[in-house]
């Protein structure tokens, strides 16, 4: 980053390189259409390099980067036509194709079992209050470590830590509420 602060532009399309897919799976927990997503992501790395010369090396790059991102989703989400959704498969589908998750050899029922929990997984990560979501996608989709999580929110570590196990504890219960769906498809 210190070398895109100096204008270096390679260094600039490293960054995007190496954070585009992560920064594109937090942002898909705020925003359910496709496009806006995409819009957001690219709105996220223009602020990166309109606003280079605010970070701070002292302070994680990633944590920034995310903040960033969150922000950008909040305000698009926030801005949107809450009439306008897209459906859930839409965008599950987006997210499906990315994903390396499913091996090629796996059997086309299996795949279909497992997208579909994913597809819940998702709806259920949309639903927690934002602070629990903002932890989890840090945590989860974009790989960070919790000291890290806490400096991206500027909050204390065990608030991170709280807000995590009640996430995961909230997304068990949903799951556990949907258990009948991944059963039934089992059949």
């Amino acid at each position: 980053m210190k070398r895109v602060q100096q204008g270096d532009m390679h260094a600039y399309q490293e960054i995007v390189q190496r954070y585009q897919r992560k920064v594109y799976r937090v942002i898909s927990t705020y925003l359910h259409n496709r496009e806006d997503a995409l819009e957001v992501l690219q709105d996220t790395f223009l602020k990166v390099y309109t606003a280079r010369s605010t970070w701070e090396s002292r302070f994680s790059f990633a944590g920034w980067l995310y903040r960033i991102a969150i922000n950008a989703s909040i305000d698009r989400f926030r801005r949107a036509d809450r009439g306008h959704t897209a459906s859930l498969e839409d965008v599950m589908e987006s997210q499906i194709h990315q994903s390396a998750t499913v091996a090629a050899s796996v059997d086309p029922l299996s795949k279909l079992r497992g997208q579909e929990r994913r597809r819940l997984l998702e709806k259920a990560v949309r639903r927690l209050p934002q602070r629990q979501r903002e932890v989890v996608s840090l945590r989860f989709f974009a790989e960070m470590k919790l000291e890290e999580v806490a400096a991206a929110l500027d909050c204390p570590l065990g608030t991170v830590k709280s807000n995590l196990h009640k996430a995961v504890m909230g997304l068990k219960e949903m799951m556990l509420k949907q258990k009948g769906v991944l059963d039934y498809e089992q059949l």
